[in-house]
């Protein structure tokens, strides 16, 4: 994917949510479509959808300031 770099690619699995503990999984084209307006290199998606944090210079930003509600 796009954006994202490959050793975060692999480290998905290790990473959750910091408020749900919830697995993040990098975007989906759909999930991609719909973050369209965001400004970032690539996306960690809630594994319940309904929210996202922003990938910058290929960091994650993890931060629940950084979370991006997300439409379902």
């Amino acid at each position: 994917m796009e954006g994202i770099p490959k050793v975060l690619e692999e480290l998905t699995a290790l990473l959750r949510c910091p408020i749900t503990g919830q697995q993040l999984h990098i975007a989906t084209p759909k999930e991609l479509h719909q973050l369209s307006g965001q400004d970032a290199d690539g996306f960690l998606v809630r594994e319940d959808g309904t929210a996202a944090y922003p990938v910058r210079g290929g960091i994650p930003s993890l931060l629940p300031e950084s979370l991006i509600p997300c439409i379902l």
